[in-house]
């Protein structure tokens, strides 16, 4: 994005006073508040979609969310003449994340994402009495993690044909066999027919996630929190985004069992949770998603070089394991 680009501005009934680069665009200072400006990569219909979805939300109470703003004709996508490059403009504000060091901001963000998920309730109900569906084609929540276990077998199978390994290699040769095992028993605990009948119930009701709800999309203004970026809404079981968020945490916090419970406690207090739910959240845990990861990336890469953060990121969690390990026999899934 370049200084050309802020012409399509002239779009927009609004005055700029002060514009810095940011969350992947430009964060504009307006007499209308702040915004952001970012070039568009996906197709009209994919912003449509979310702006239907964060204007339902925010129709519903949950006001503090990221909605689009139309230009003067009423369009949501905006072309720039000269170049044919496309821009899209949020309502945005000038907060800073969760800090992912302060206990009361991850507290305050699950409670939060309780709160989302009561208001994405109310959004799937709207969207049945309107007979539409906003939300993107998803891969049902149990496939993707098959997926993701016959990508460890690939990955697997390749590090053992491979003569000469590298020192990431070597590393991921010596854990694989033992990660795989844990993927394979987290696949098999996702077939248990009482976890099929609310994959099935998720899908029935429409049920609605923010589909990406880490720290860097949960934003704090003063005591008002923030919930930006819905671009990953689907159907699917809301447990999974107390997953993502308490996973990111609890990897930072070494598999800390009370700073669990105290998560899982503040979304509670708001969003009581099933015993089916707390089921499967444990099934969630214990499928070893962060080695996955890191693995998948690396057999997608191009391999004659692997970056040394490559290399940092498969030490540490493997040296951790154990604590991870710890944490799902505590909470009864081993």
């Amino acid at each position: 994005m370049n200084e050309k680009s802020l012409d399509v501005l002239k779009q927009y009934d609004i005055d700029v006073y002060k514009t810095m680069r940011g969350r992947g665009g430009m964060l504009l200072f307006t007499n209308q508040g702040v915004k952001l400006f970012l070039e568009c990569n996906h197709p009209d219909k994919y912003y449509e979609r979310e702006d239907i979805i964060t204007k339902t939300i925010a129709h519903n109470g949950f006001i503090n969310v990221d909605t689009y703003i139309r230009n003067a004709e009423g369009g949501l996508v905006s072309e720039n003449e000269e170049d044919g490059r496309r821009y899209i403009l949020k309502n945005w504000v000038d907060a800073r994340e969760c800090n992912v060091n302060d206990i009361s901001d991850i507290a305050a963000g699950v409670s939060t994402l309780a709160r989302l998920h009561t208001s994405l309730d109310e959004a799937a109900v709207c969207f049945r009495e309107m007979d539409v569906n906003p939300v993107a084609e998803n891969m049902r929540l149990a496939d993707n993690y098959v997926r993701h276990m016959k990508e460890l077998k690939q990955a697997s199978n390749y590090l053992k044909n491979k003569k000469k390994k590298s020192e990431f290699e070597n590393i991921a040769y010596r854990n694989i066999g033992s990660f795989y095992s844990e993927a394979v028993n987290a696949v098999r605990k996702m077939s248990d027919d009482k976890l099929k009948k609310r994959f099935l119930q998720a899908q029935l009701s429409g049920e609605l996630v923010h589909g990406n709800y880490t720290y860097h999309n949960v934003c704090f203004c003063g005591s008002t929190v923030f919930v930006t970026n819905f671009e990953k809404c689907r159907n699917e079981c809301q447990i999974s985004d107390l997953y993502q968020f308490m996973r990111k945490i609890l990897e930072k916090y070494e598999w800390d069992i009370q700073t669990a419970y105290k998560m899982l406690d503040e979304y509670d207090k708001v969003k009581p949770v099933s015993d089916i739910d707390l089921e499967l959240l444990g099934v969630l845990f214990s499928f070893p998603e962060k080695f996955w990861k890191i693995i998948n990336y690396y057999y997608n890469m191009n391999k004659a070089w692997i970056p040394p953060k490559s290399v940092e990121k498969l030490k540490a969690v493997t040296s951790v394991n154990s604590r991870r390990l710890e944490f799902l026999a505590s909470i009864g899934v081993l």
